[in-house]
């Protein structure tokens, strides 16, 4: 709050919202609420200050109050002219300064304010990374949120209270909480699905394949019959991939040889998996050998496209929902995004079965989308009145809104209490609707189960539930999932030195081998090589947090 304060609304305009203008996105004004005495930091106080915020009830505040939030945006679109946030300030008296960033930008901005003049908070999914959560506050210029969510926030007490597996994820090595989440229990278990081209199948009266030597010998076929009727063979891509991308990366179809791969987030490989109550790092592992060498079987047999490690995400699906139909299989997050106009052409495969026989795909355990999507920065006074702001978010009918839409808009509340779907208006999509009034992927809260069943699911979300339910016997069991945890500021430090040359070690020789060959007569010296890179410290680090976690409460 940088000393900005101006005179509330008028008592009748305040009345007036309360009774009319204010509908569900955020909690209504009550007319019990009473002033709560703040403690400041200065020695004396004036008598404003004293009744500057209510305990409970909206307004928030008793006179208008100003803070400053970095946030940002993929849809470049400033949160200031957004009809979700406008309300909020009708209704809570908290007026927000909006300090806007572009996603492609915010990087390079954002060590900027941490190395300058600091906002009163970071606002929404994905604004603060786990080390930056863990570095700065371990410095200070993060505050502890602990004391905080327990006097002034119920709605994140309550769902910490209820999911503790989300509060240990939140909490840091030194026990404090830094910042709140964003996640959805919408959220599909299994982000990585592979789909194969059923029309190109029925044409040449093959079934859907189910072991690997089956998908090697269907590839083939696409790659030498004339299935998308445009006279030649050369255009057609067999199966496509994106590399180091979660959803449409490999990593799933390292099961089939008895051990999946892992990626940690999107345009990251970690790679690190559990068996036993032990940290595995998968590329010193035979099964990771034997699944590259398969790959590499694939590639220099024309199977798999050629541009699969270079490509970015747009390429990728442009091929995939291209008019020329020209791709036999793909991974993808579902076929609606990812192959659209083209989804009917294409059904889910069952993992393929390898010499043991099992079929195991990756499952992400975790709602949570974002740990460091909000933090309130050292420089804010009251910092229990942003606490109690923020906290309207995670009132879960606000938190449906945030993520699919605001009532009125893309949503109605029917009288049983469910929630349905608007008609998207001509010319208009979903996402454009969402974000065209509410910040949408760009926020934060927590759709629950709790108002996510009372949700009638669209046509996407209807999708997911039944790919999640198609992947559901395969999936790998949680407790061989590496959890998302925070690694101490020393830990991150030890990370870094060893990281950057083992994880471009590792993905120079993944790609060479799959594209090139030569890991029979390479891996040896290859494991040796990690060996002098200290890969074992580097487990270790890794094995060590994840015992911390396991004995979290």
């Amino acid at each position: 709050m940088k000393h900005k304060k101006r005179q509330i609304l008028s008592a009748v305009l305040a009345a007036t919202m309360t009774l009319g203008c204010i509908t569900a996105c955020v909690p209504q004004k009550t007319s019990n609420s009473t002033p709560e005495t703040q403690t400041s930091s200065s020695e004396s106080k004036s008598d404003k200050d004293t009744t500057l915020m209510n305990s409970s009830g909206m307004p928030i505040v008793n006179e208008t109050v100003t803070y400053e939030m970095a946030a940002k945006s993929r849809h470049n679109k400033n949160f200031a002219e957004l009809e979700f946030f406008q309300r909020l300030e009708e209704a809570t008296g908290v007026h927000i300064e909006w300090n806007m960033s572009s996603e492609d930008g915010w990087k390079e901005k954002k060590g900027l304010l941490f190395a300058g003049e600091l906002p009163d908070a970071f606002y929404g999914q994905g604004i603060l990374s786990d080390v930056d959560v863990i570095k700065y506050g371990s410095q200070g210029m993060l505050i502890p949120l602990n004391d905080l969510i327990e006097e002034y926030a119920p709605n994140v007490k309550k769902l910490l209270d209820e999911n503790p597996e989300y509060k240990k994820q939140l909490t840091a090595p030194d026990g404090n909480i830094y910042s709140l989440p964003s996640l959805t229990e919408l959220s599909p278990v299994t982000h990585d699905k592979l789909f194969i081209n059923k029309t190109w199948l029925d044409k040449l009266g093959m079934d859907v394949p189910e072991t690997l030597d089956e998908f090697k010998e269907t590839l083939a076929a696409f790659r030498d019959n004339d299935l998308n009727g445009d006279g030649r063979t050369e255009d057609q891509i067999p199966f496509t991939f994106l590399y180091n991308r979660k959803e449409n990366g490999l990593y799933s179809l390292f099961g089939s040889f008895g051990q999946l791969d892992r990626g940690a987030q999107v345009d990251k490989n970690d790679h690190f998996i559990v068996k036993d109550g032990n940290v595995l790092y998968t590329p010193l592992t035979e099964p990771y050998k034997e699944a590259i060498q398969y790959f590499h079987e694939l590639y220099q047999e024309q199977l798999i496209d050629k541009e699969g490690f270079t490509h970015d995400f747009n390429v990728y699906t442009a091929k995939i929902k291209a008019p020329e139909k020209n791709v036999g299989a793909f991974l993808g997050w579902s076929l609606t995004s990812t192959a659209g106009p083209n989804k009917d052409d294409f059904v889910p495969m069952a993992p393929l079965k390898g010499p043991d026989g099992k079929q195991i795909w990756n499952t992400y355990t975790s709602a949570i989308n974002s740990k460091g999507s909000f933090a309130i920065t050292k420089e804010a006074e009251h910092p229990e009145i942003l606490m109690r702001w923020i906290d309207t978010h995670f009132d879960p009918e606000t938190s449906l809104q945030i993520d699919q839409g605001l009532l009125g808009r893309t949503l109605e509340k029917a009288e049983d209490g469910t929630y349905h779907y608007l008609p998207v208006p001509d010319g208009k999509s979903f996402t454009e609707m969402i974000h065209d009034y509410s910040p949408g992927v760009n926020s934060l809260g927590a759709v629950t189960m709790e108002i996510a069943s009372k949700l009638e699911l669209n046509a996407n979300l209807q999708e997911r539930k039944e790919l999640d339910e198609f992947y559901k016997p395969y999936n790998v069991p949680a407790e061989e999932v590496f959890p998302s945890v925070y690694f101490s500021m020393d830990e991150v430090q030890q990370i870094s030195a060893l990281e950057t040359d083992i994880k471009a070690y590792v993905d120079q020789c993944y790609a060479n081998w799959i594209v090139n060959g030569g890991i029979e007569t390479e891996w040896e010296d290859y494991l040796k090589k990690l060996e002098q890179m200290h890969v074992q410290d580097y487990i270790s680090i890794y094995q060590t947090a994840y015992e911390r976690y396991q004995t979290m409460e």
